[in-house]
């Protein structure tokens, strides 16, 4: 656990802001997957259950993080920050295409990744469906290809996405969670002749309280053993994740 100072905050769009936090040398080191739990006050429990907090950027010792614009967050405000807690994203060797997609959710979790892929000649398209085609574009790499549609109904050039990407990874509504996912799994293999391990991932972004796997509140059912989204997630193998 360590402490850290809000540098700056800055509105992206009607209903994100953004913050810029000087932190420790080990923390401006996250990875996409990473996560942050976070508290505003030094002393007490202020949130009981503490935010999650998910790196957009990192530059040096700053990281930048995406939150709801209903916050309230002021330049020189110390938050005390645990982590990193999750895993970085298991991707697939000799990736050459990737494909993300936000349903009705910011595809927040997703843009450390795709800048990285970026600044790799890694080409990323992303899919917004629903209330994500509200983010703001110019918060995105310029490189990223956009696309709007949603796993029900399909995007533009679908089978030519799909079939070109050597790894899939989509976040989305977190109370529709278990349907879409369902959804775009059976879609991937309608697809696809073959649909190889960890090609395509689900991100669970569920609570985490104690954040170290102890209290086993972030679990997800899976056919050979639950998951646990501080330890071994937040990025899941749909293949792997009971549905229903």
């Amino acid at each position: 656990m360590t402490q850290a100072t809000i540098e700056r905050v800055r509105r992206i769009s009607p209903t994100l802001q953004r913050l810029e936090i000087g932190v420790e040398a080990s923390l401006a080191r996250l990875k996409p997957g990473h996560a942050l739990l976070a508290r505003l006050s030094e002393e007490g429990w202020d949130p009981y259950l503490a935010e999650q907090w998910i790196p957009v950027a990192t530059d040096g010792l700053t990281i930048t993080i995406e939150r709801p614009a209903r916050d309230h967050y002021m330049p020189g405000q110390i938050v005390t920050l645990l982590g990193p807690v999750g895993a970085p994203f298991p991707m697939r060797p000799s990736l050459h295409n990737l494909l993300l997609l936000a349903q009705d959710t910011p595809p927040t979790p997703l843009i450390l990744l795709a800048s990285l892929a970026i600044r790799s000649q890694i080409e990323v398209t992303l899919v917004l469906g629903g209330t994500a085609t509200e983010y703001p574009l110019e918060a995105l790499p310029p490189e990223v290809e956009v696309l709007t549609g949603t796993i029900e109904e399909g995007w533009p050039n679908q089978v030519t996405t799909v079939g070109w990407a050597d790894q899939v990874i989509a976040v989305v509504d977190p109370r529709y969670r278990e349907q879409l996912y369902a959804a775009l799994l059976a879609r991937i293999h309608a697809l696809r002749a073959e649909v190889p391990r960890q090609y395509v991932l689900g991100i669970f972004d569920l609570p985490m309280p104690c954040g170290t796997g102890a209290c086993q509140g972030c679990a997800v059912s899976c056919r050979e053993k639950d998951r646990l989204v501080c330890v071994d997630g937040p990025a899941i193998d749909l293949q792997d994740v009971n549905f229903g």
